[in-house]
């Protein structure tokens, strides 16, 4: 009944909620699955009265969450969608934990931009800062998913595991080059290329891929290296691909940080930044959409990130730009500072 393209955390969602309602599923993705999401630290943004806020001593409400919201995306979002996220929040954080996600209460008690293995409930965002706390009242939204370390990879598995105990087909080392559309206009078929699961270039291919989520980040170079070896891996070994979907395709295949081509063209002052993300975040998913009418928008945002907290102590000095003016409050969202670096 439905393709997903992209198996990375929202590609995964897409297809169990559309296999819990009765579909037939099957999702495609070009490399090992997990995407960003799992290379992320698994922060779900989340309120109105979850029970782990609950059980830290807040009484948030949907209200609140919104008009905080409201604040940080502007008209980003229309009105609807923004009240529907706020009042459907404990909603979905249930959805996830249904689906094998744990979370948990335990409250971080002091400002971090991530925190430790102690705490996996915290204020993620400019909830505190006096010009957004007195339009609305603060609360801990930022629910960590509970696992080690960087812990997108514990929330990206529960939602494969899900998957695959609801029947979803996964094919990997899978790429889709093409959507056919159907007399009516809906997107209804693909064509590709695909690795042939089993065989030994599959298996380097994961591999190799598993190591460049990591290498990207931290080695650019040597990403560079591994994926153009995945590159022709995928032009000597792959099989022409082809999938039918009597009711639609759902594209869930990332960003365009990687392609900087896309970045030069649409996010330019951000062509400095070292990516992040993965190397399946080249705007593939984005020309699919537009190669059949589909419109995108706000394609020069971007966020530049500099968080300098922790340590904690650093937010009683004054950040400066080259000429010696104070930026931007120094307790703001690190994100939210990295637009006032940016400009």
């Amino acid at each position: 009944d439905v393709l997903v393209v992209g198996f990375g955390g929202a590609g995964a969602c897409a297809a169990i909620e559309a296999a819990e309602n009765g579909a037939s599923v099957a999702v495609l993705d070009r490399y090992h699955g997990g995407g960003a999401t799992a290379a992320s630290g698994a922060i779900v943004y989340a309120g109105g009265g979850t029970p782990y806020q609950q059980a830290a001593g807040f009484d948030d409400t949907p209200e609140e969450m919104y008009r905080y919201l409201k604040m940080e995306v502007g008209d980003a979002v229309s009105e609807a969608t923004l009240h529907r996220f706020c009042y459907e929040s404990r909603d979905n954080l249930a959805w996830l934990e249904e689906a094998g996600v744990p979370f948990e209460a335990s409250l971080c008690p002091f400002k971090t931009s991530y925190p430790t293995n102690d705490y996996y409930l915290y204020f993620s965002g400019n909830e505190q800062v006096n010009g957004y706390r007195a339009q609305a009242k603060p609360a801990p939204r930022g629910h960590r998913a509970r696992g080690p370390g960087i812990s997108g990879l514990t929330l990206f598995r529960n939602l494969e595991t899900r998957a695959r105990d609801l029947g979803i087909r996964l094919r990997m080392q899978t790429e889709v080059q093409r959507l056919i559309l159907s007399e009516d206009g809906s997107a209804i078929s693909i064509e590709g290329r695909s690795i042939p699961a089993g065989s030994p270039w599959a298996a380097i291919h994961r591999r190799l891929s598993k190591i460049n989520a990591k290498a990207t980040t931290y080695a650019p170079p040597i990403g560079s290296l591994i994926t153009a070896a995945l590159e022709r891996i995928m032009d000597r070994h792959a099989q022409p691909y082809h999938a039918r979907a009597r009711k639609g395709v759902i594209l869930a295949a990332g960003g365009f940080i990687f392609n900087r081509e896309m970045v030069k063209e649409h996010a330019p002052d951000y062509l400095r930044c070292l990516p992040l993300g993965t190397p399946g975040d080249n705007g593939s998913g984005i020309k699919l959409g537009q190669s059949v009418g589909g419109t995108v928008a706000r394609m020069e945002r971007a966020t530049a990130w500099s968080f300098y907290v922790p340590p904690e102590v650093l937010m009683h000095g004054v950040l400066v730009n080259q000429e010696g003016e104070r930026i931007c409050s120094e307790d703001l969202y690190g994100a939210t500072q990295g637009a006032h670096i940016a400009a």
